[in-house]
């Protein structure tokens, strides 16, 4: 995907940019990011997506909330 976004979350700014090769979609179950220069990957089990690996600094919250904004984007 390549284009950089922007989340602020609890007055942190992060960036991050979707590292997956295909588009995004429904069926899509693991979004790869590049967060703040770090990898992090976020699946999605039944309906509910989460952290795959806990990652220092990376809260369920905050990954809830890249969810969110990449959903409302995308439209996923």
């Amino acid at each position: 995907m390549g284009q950089s976004l922007r989340l602020t979350f609890e007055n942190n700014d992060h960036t991050f940019r979707i590292l997956n090769a295909e588009p995004l979609t429904r069926e899509t179950k693991t979004i790869h990011l590049l967060l703040d220069g770090r990898p992090l990957n976020i699946v999605k089990e039944r309906d509910l997506w989460s952290v795959e690996t806990s990652v220092a600094g990376v809260s369920e919250e905050l990954a809830d909330a890249i969810v969110k904004n990449i959903k409302l984007r995308f439209r996923i």
